[in-house]
């Protein structure tokens, strides 16, 4: 961070103002320091990011897998345009759009250069993960004054209220404790008529038969390490069927069967094997590590975003299941 993006933040807990001690520069960035309030609340900024949760929480398979995949699904990597194409198809933002946008949930940073773009050189995104994976989307994105990494708790923002002209929400909504207070907690920082995009798991007649739903119960108790390297083993044994699967049946027949058996099928992306494997080590764990994953109705879905404060509220089918937008009334 740098010292202008203090006029942004407030104490999660009162949300009182922030003073800012013992800050340690690299050039005009602070690397390290502390944030307190009057409350005598105090929350430290390490390795440039303020830290405003504590360091274990229930995202934290979020942190181990993006920590070690910090770079798989950056398009940089992937060879395929698959982030910015989500990111751009879902929000239908301008690119120098400018204004203050909120990125919820970064992970890694995937969509995050993207945001930056819509930004432009006169805006600011501040990017906030509830995991440590913060880290990895520091080291994937470069320092910017118009960027400001954050490690906080969806339900409690460190932002004053009523600054942020964009939000979205990718991937994120179903892994937490309530979606609908969540994006309550969203639509509370957006300005006056600010938009909101997010996505959200369905709930429809495939999910009965969707098999993680079976196992979760299990492998939510397994440590990560452990999963995360039974995934490996398991994707590499059954890689023939996978194989198998997309040379005799129909590219859609194919992907259903694979998901059913566990095997991450993104061969509609246009990745190559080698990449098609990294991203099934990485969804395989993303499937079955989390603490929480909750599907819901559309029609839930777009009454959470019309109870959180939205209007002009419209639902549909995209990327991750639903999509939502709406902006605040």
């Amino acid at each position: 961070m740098v010292k202008e993006h203090l006029e942004y933040l407030v104490c999660p807990a009162c949300k009182g103002d922030l003073k800012l001690q013992k800050e340690v520069y690299e050039g005009e960035f602070i690397k390290e320091g502390l944030l307190s309030c009057d409350c005598a609340k105090e929350y430290p900024i390490v390795n440039f990011i303020p830290r405003f949760v504590e360091k274990n929480n229930y995202a934290d398979s979020f942190g181990f897998e993006w920590n070690i995949h910090k770079k798989t699904q950056f398009d940089s990597q992937s060879g395929v345009e698959a982030s910015k194409k989500r990111f751009y198809e879902e929000t239908k933002w301008n690119p120098n759009g400018g204004g203050i946008l909120l990125e919820a949930g970064c992970g890694c940073g995937r969509f995050t250069p993207y945001a930056l773009q819509v930004a432009g050189g006169g805006g600011l995104l501040i990017s906030f993960d509830y995991s440590n994976a913060v880290d990895a989307a520091l080291l994937g994105n470069p320092l910017s004054k118009n960027l400001l990494f954050l490690q906080a708790n969806i339900y409690e923002l460190p932002l004053k209220e009523g600054i942020i002209d964009k939000c979205f929400c990718f991937g994120v909504l179903q892994h937490t404790p309530s979606a609908k207070g969540a994006i309550k907690a969203l639509v509370e920082v957006l300005r006056l008529r600010g938009e909101l995009v997010c996505d959200h798991y369905p709930f429809n007649a495939n999910t009965p038969f969707n098999t993680k739903y079976w196992v979760r119960p299990i492998t939510t108790r397994i440590p990560h390490k452990t999963l995360y390297d039974f995934g490996k083993r398991y994707i590499n044994f059954m890689w023939s069927v996978f194989k198998f699967n997309r040379k005799f049946f129909s590219p859609k027949r194919a992907n259903r069967i694979n998901w059913r058996l566990l095997i991450p099928d993104y061969s509609s992306v246009g990745l190559s094997e080698e990449k098609l494997k990294e991203w099934a080590y990485l969804d395989f764990f993303d499937m079955l590590a989390p603490k929480y994953d909750k599907p819901i109705l559309m029609q839930t879905f777009y009454d959470y975003l019309q109870e959180g404060g939205l209007e002009n509220v419209w639902v549909k089918k995209g990327y991750n299941g639903w999509e939502g937008r709406g902006v605040k009334r």
